[in-house]
């Protein structure tokens, strides 16, 4: 941990920037941002504020503005808004819609919410469809965890696009960090897929039992033929997927061959 970090002191609640934003509480530290639910006295809204942190300030700076830009390529429900970026004395601030939903770590080990096979693949399918719609902007998410998926009653919500980048910059990135790493971080659209891949992984085990022993995800987890064979390419093990497209029609007749069980 960087010493700065130690020091780095958060905003006190009843905080005011802007003479708009009220900070109501702190959520958590993101790679760039320090994170806040605010109360946006102007409309009576609660908002996120994510406030560029003092070491990141060289590079977040950018990466601030990036985030702004990309955000506003959407006018979609399953994508957050940002309603601006502002500086206050030395500090930078990005003001976003609060999405009030829980992701799918919450669900599973919060509510004890179980997925099977086909639920799973359910699941995947909704997100896939909003990747898609990323993917079209020419934007790579680069951070698709468990964290930053939501579901909203019914409808999947992709948060949290810091680490997103333009697909026409891929050749200006470099990698020294390990081969995981890369494959989730890279900007190329099967990153993304990469990182599904794990997500999907997730959903399934959240309706294993069998943790007596330490075996691999193919041991452990009783998959179909055809789900297995999915998730190895969206892992890269087998010829990687390079679009969500086929990857939507794979798992689209993944779906409809199993029998249905509302999830």
């Amino acid at each position: 941990m960087f010493i700065v970090d130690l020091l780095e002191r958060t905003l006190p609640k009843g905080t005011v920037l802007k003479e708009r934003y009220r900070i109501d509480r702190f959520l958590g530290k993101g790679g760039y941002g320090l994170v806040y639910i605010a109360l946006d006295m102007e409309i009576g809204q609660e908002v996120i504020v994510k406030q560029l942190r003092k070491r990141k300030y060289r590079t977040g700076l950018a990466t601030f503005e990036k985030e702004e830009a990309i955000l506003g390529l959407f006018q979609h429900s399953s994508i957050p808004v940002c309603y601006e970026r502002f500086q206050e004395g030395k500090r930078h601030f990005l003001v976003m819609e609060w999405i009030k939903a829980k992701n799918f770590e919450q669900l599973i080990f919060e509510e004890g919410k179980t997925f099977n096979e086909r639920e799973s693949f359910e699941v995947l399918l909704q997100v896939l469809r909003v990747v898609k719609m990323i993917h079209e902007k020419g934007i790579v998410h680069r951070d698709l965890r468990i964290p930053n998926i939501l579901l909203r009653e019914n409808e999947i919500v992709i948060i949290d696009f810091g680490l997103a980048g333009y697909i026409q910059h891929a050749s200006e990135q470099a990698f020294i960090e390990a081969e995981e790493v890369r494959l989730f971080r890279e900007i190329a659209f099967r990153s993304d897929i990469y990182g599904l891949g794990h997500f999907v992984l997730f959903l399934l085990y959240s309706s294993y039992e069998d943790k007596a022993k330490e075996r691999s995800w193919m041991e452990e987890l009783s998959l179909r033929p055809k789900s297995l064979k999915i998730i190895k390419r969206m892992l890269q093990i087998d010829s990687g997927y390079q679009d969500v497209d086929q990857l939507i029609q794979d798992v689209t007749n993944f779906v409809q061959s199993v029998p249905t069980n509302k999830w």
